[in-house]
């Protein structure tokens, strides 16, 4: 008999795996939520006052020009950011200040209300890597990589509104890849698509980026059948859009008027202070410092470096094991894509479109806008799912075998739950 090119279905049921690895999320989001000092998380005083101000005084904050290290003040410099987990955040906030709850314990109980809209983000990452795949090994591979990334755990465990934002954008591409695979979306379908894209728009600018991706899904289907079905692709674009703006393009209104654009801005510190003209006069740094960005961002995305840097010096060494990994991986896609013809290469390169288009509304900003981007891997955990993809079909490149696969995946899981141990501690050691 043949030997399979697949990942050797597993004895115990899929929704059992599923079942464990929500459970070992929760767990991990748990622990960094409990190891990281409240108040401590990234950003964290910041989105607390924003959502305070919801809460208390009905109005989203100034924006503040400058870093709010605290919540001792009334703007802060997450106030240029839209409004949707803010706002059920505030709900949450005002029923507990309303029977007397202390500031600390709001702070932990908000904590923790994050942890399952990250269940709910794994949960779509199955769904999403199961549409791809079509078989359930490789979907809860890629599910079990995304949940044990140590960023992504551990921004569970925090206040922020990137596990909205990756729930929303990946639910978001569920649907779009199906229409992009199958060429056909009903009405309620589109007119669905169009709310999940408008409440990301709402949450996060990532958001921002879903209607170009669906752009171009519907740009590929018209093609496939020769322009002969524009008619009916128009008809889509005009539900799935115009669903999308009667949902967020309120918000963008109001930032017209009351900021004078529709994508305000809190901090202000470009890399580039005089825009393309230092590109322009030095090419050659600017390059350097592109790629700089890129690989302290691609380290960011792996894990929480701010917590374990004194003790693990210089984001140097995390990239000098990712990097030829990465590289390894990379070959074993083009092996995997070369050795059979199951791997789906048009649905996988329309998937690379969102990563792709994410870095480069990413690097925009770094170079632009705020220098301090390029330490926001997190940024990219909406996309993890096709990070996950591309991994799972390189290492099947790579392993030949089934028994070899099934080493691979135990040896990659114990790394990465070694990987959110050594992070959990350097946490407790950091901020006791």
């Amino acid at each position: 008999m043949p030997k399979r090119d697949i990942i050797t279905p597993m004895k115990i049921s899929p929704r059992s795996v599923l079942v464990l690895i929500l459970g070992l999320f929760a767990a991990l989001s748990l622990s960094y939520s409990f190891a990281t000092r409240l108040k401590y998380g990234p950003d964290e005083p910041a989105h607390y006052i924003y959502i305070r101000s919801l809460a208390v005084n009905y109005v989203p904050p100034p924006i503040s020009h400058t870093e709010t290290p605290t919540e001792n003040s009334e703007s802060t410099h997450e106030g240029h950011q839209p409004p949707l987990y803010y706002a059920l955040m505030a709900i949450f906030f005002a029923l507990l200040k309303s029977i007397g709850a202390s500031g600390d314990i709001i702070w932990r109980v908000l904590r923790l209300l994050d942890i399952p809209i990250g269940l709910l983000w794994v949960c779509s990452v199955h769904a999403l890597a199961r549409e791809y795949f079509g078989d359930e090994p490789r979907a809860l591979a890629s599910t079990a990589f995304v949940a044990f990334i140590p960023t992504s755990s551990y921004m569970a465990g925090v206040i922020n509104n990137e596990m909205l934002i990756s729930l929303l954008f990946t639910a978001s591409m569920l649907p779009i890849l199906r229409y992009f695979r199958t060429g056909s979306i009903t009405t309620q379908s589109a007119a669905f698509l169009g709310v999940l894209m408008g409440l990301s728009a709402l949450t996060k600018a990532q958001g921002l980026v879903l209607p170009a991706i669906f752009g171009i899904a519907a740009i590929a289907v018209c093609r496939r059948n020769n322009y002969s079905n524009w008619q009916d692709t128009l008809r889509t674009l005009a539900i799935v859009m115009g669903t999308g703006i009667l949902v967020s393009g309120w918000w963008f209104a109001r930032c017209w008027v009351v900021h004078g654009t529709p994508l305000p801005h809190s901090l202000n510190v470009p890399m580039l202070k005089s825009g393309m003209i230092e590109v322009a006069a030095s090419p050659g740094p600017f390059i350097t410092l592109v790629l700089i960005s890129t690989l302290a961002a691609y380290g960011y995305f792996w894990t929480p470096f701010w917590i374990i840097w004194p003790f693990v010096p210089g984001l140097i060494w995390l990239l000098a094991a990712l990097l030829p990994l990465t590289a390894a991986v990379l070959v074993g896609l083009a092996i995997r894509i070369r050795r059979n013809g199951t791997v789906d290469v048009k649905s996988l390169t329309f998937l690379l479109v969102a990563p792709a288009l994410l870095y480069l509304a990413w690097l925009r900003h770094t170079l632009f806008v705020d220098a301090m981007a390029n330490l926001q891997g997190r940024l990219f955990l909406s996309v993890a799912t096709v990070v996950a993809i591309v991994w799972i079909l390189g290492f099947d490149g790579l392993l030949k075998s089934d028994r070899a696969k099934r080493v691979g995946i135990v040896v990659g899981l114990a790394v990465m739950i070694a990987s959110n141990a050594l992070v959990v501690s350097c946490a407790v050691r950091l901020y006791t």
